[in-house]
């Protein structure tokens, strides 16, 4: 009888404000997995005690004072020290617990060193799972896994604000204790299911990753695709893979935790569920988006995503030597990840004109076309420089032609911009007199007498539609990705397929044909040339009118010569993306050789009109004008 009088005072203490542990209804722990009674419907409970609070609380004589009050605790502590969670992004120091903190009060049990009925005033309690049963490892309880707590949301620490972090706002039931994010910021260990679908002991219901948000608000989240309420004719496809910890489905409902556990992931860092690019094909496999970017990955070329598995890491800075190391690591390699070029929490599905980035690409870093590091990248192009701009570790093999093997064969370019780096993109469209608009406007006149009379009026889809909301004019600007992207994809007209540069089936990652001739034994032998086919030249067709145009030799009196008759290739006399030379005309050295004289020359002397001195197909130029 005595022993009920003191826990009725220790309920009357905490509705009368006393702060354990924010005197919400204990009461509600009769049942629960914390209510250990004898009679207890938990499966986890003692064999005879009859008492719910005696496991953790005393009313004389307790242990445990913490920086919020005496807590008359009666359960052992702890005196283990694990591993704390640690991360490179990081901001916020996480110190060792101390006795001070209050969940040193929750790791008497929790990091599975202490048995479970080990109490100071009324000994050593048994359980039904044995003696001095205390949680084993297998236990989704046991905090201190294999890993001690560098799986798990850090706890006992002062948050530092920023404007992605801040405290919880007053009376919301996410509370600092004693200014510190604490066990008891999350859980209420005294009410099970204020969450009623998680239960675990949350302090309120956590749809939307509610918990986390009162603290974390990162940047475009809101606007974000995963922020916002399924469609309803993919909603009976978010399977309970995506909620398989919390028991929600949908994606919006999960927030955060589709990506993240805050215990025990299977990646500790940033907390991350699973290995990279496995956290997004839970979804972008096809099993909840009706597009399948996993499927990209297996075609023929595309983006090493699969064979670098989690080395991206999201402090890697402007020249980690370059981008593809991170500051704090010189070990971890060149690497394309899903977070290179997304953000997964800002990415939506907003349209934007060149070369300003799609809601896809919103809040990835990137390399300006000054070389100067972006926290967020504005333009499409920015992202791409990361990798194919002064990354320093990429291959560079100039003359062997090997460089870009497995993404097909590299022409022998004549002009290197200025000799520096072959293959920087970022140099060469901007210090290149002639260049693809993909920085900067090239601003010449299209049109019948025009500098590029064959340029369309709008890029036009494989079937000749012309492409929605594009216009091209001498001050239009280009993506990268509208000459790299999925061959098969929506960008093309084909609605089964996400549109990127994460796989085609053509080299160079390209979404449609540009036709290389095959090299002759030697530069300017004879050679077959390519058969010509209109489809082999898609991609220049997609811009630049390659029947109407082209081959009535507008721009150059000998293109449908060249083209049709010999077989020679776009790329055999100009380079997609830049030239040291006029009009993109910048010869493949593996096709094209030198003249009987010596001279590899092209000199253009007005609108249509030049001269050439080469050998190409067995034919010696010497001063050709046209």
């Amino acid at each position: 009888m005595r022993r009920w009088l003191y826990i009725a005072m220790l309920l009357a203490l905490a509705s009368a404000g006393v702060r354990l542990y924010g005197a919400r209804n204990h009461a509600a722990i009769i049942n629960t997995r914390h209510d250990f009674r004898a009679a207890s419907s938990a499966s986890v409970r003692s064999v005879s005690g009859a008492d719910a609070c005696v496991f953790c609380h005393t009313p004389h004589n307790g242990g445990g004072a913490t920086s919020d009050g005496t807590y008359l605790w009666n359960h052992r502590l702890s005196t283990t020290q694990f591993q704390a969670y640690s991360s490179t992004t990081l901001q916020s120091t996480v110190t060792p617990i101390t006795p001070q903190d209050s969940s040193k009060l929750c790791l008497s049990c929790h990091d599975g060193t202490i048995a479970l009925g080990d109490t100071l005033n009324d000994g050593l309690l048994g359980f039904v799972q044995g003696g001095s049963y205390s949680l084993p490892l297998s236990s989704s309880s046991d905090l201190a896994d294999t890993q001690g707590f560098a799986n798990d949301h850090p706890f006992a620490f002062s948050p530092q604000l920023s404007s992605e972090i801040r405290t919880p706002p007053p009376g919301d039931p996410v509370r600092l204790s004693g200014g510190k994010v604490q066990c008891i910021s999350c859980h209420d260990p005294h009410q099970e299911n204020l969450d009623a679908t998680v239960g675990k002991f949350l302090v309120k219901s956590n749809s939307g990753s509610a918990i986390c948000q009162t603290c974390h608000q990162q940047t475009g989240w809101t606007t974000s695709a995963h922020a916002q309420p399924p469609d309803p004719s993919e909603d009976p496809k978010y399977t309970s893979l995506q909620g398989a910890h919390t028991g929600y489905t949908g994606v919006s409902r999960n927030a955060c935790e589709s990506c993240h556990r805050p215990h025990a992931p299977q990646v500790a860092e940033r907390l991350v569920k699973f290995p990279e690019e496995n956290t997004c094909f839970q979804c972008h496999d096809g099993s909840v988006t009706n597009l399948n970017i996993k499927a990209e990955f297996v075609k023929t070329y595309q983006h090493p995503v699969m064979i670098t598995p989690s080395v991206h890491d999201a402090s890697e800075g402007p020249n980690s030597a370059l981008h593809a190391l991170p500051e704090t690591s010189s070990a971890v390699g060149r690497h394309a990840e899903c977070a290179d070029c997304h953000n997964g929490h800002a990415a939506n599905n907003s349209s934007a004109q060149p070369p300003q980035v799609s809601g896809p690409l919103l809040g990835v870093p990137g390399q300006s076309a000054a070389n100067g590091f972006l926290p967020r990248s504005n333009n499409e192009y920015e992202i791409c420089f990361k990798c194919h701009g002064d990354s320093a570790n990429k291959p560079q093999l100039f003359d062997s032609g090997t460089a870009g093997i497995g993404y097909g064969r590299n022409p022998q370019r004549q002009f290197d911009v200025g000799n520096l780096n072959r293959y920087n993109t970022r140099m060469e469209f901007e210090y290149s007199p002639s260049y693809h608009p993909v920085t900067r406007a090239r601003n010449l006149s299209s049109g019948p007498g025009g500098e590029v009379p064959s340029l369309r009026p709008a890029p036009i889809l494989p079937g000749g539609a012309t492409m929605a909301g594009r216009t091209l004019s001498a001050g239009s600007l280009i993506y990268c990705t509208d000459c790299h992207n999925n061959d098969t994809g929506r960008n093309v007209g084909l609605g089964a397929s996400p549109e990127g540069p994460h796989g085609s089936s053509i080299p160079h990652l390209l979404e449609r044909q540009n036709m290389l001739e095959p090299p002759p034994a030697l530069p300017g032998g004879s050679t077959a040339g390519v058969a010509y086919s209109n489809t082999d030249y898609a991609l220049c067709d997609k811009c630049h009118d390659v029947q109407n145009s082209v081959l009535r030799d507008l721009s150059f009196n000998k293109h449908s010569e060249h083209v049709q008759q010999a077989g020679a290739a776009c790329s055999t006399c100009h380079d997609p993306h830049a030239s040291s030379s006029s009009m993109l005309i910048n010869f493949d050295r593996s096709i094209v050789g030198p003249a009987s004289n010596g001279a590899l020359q092209y000199t253009r002397t007005g609108v249509a009109h030049g001269t050439c001195s080469l050998s190409c197909h067995g034919q010696d130029h010497v001063n050709v004008t046209y």
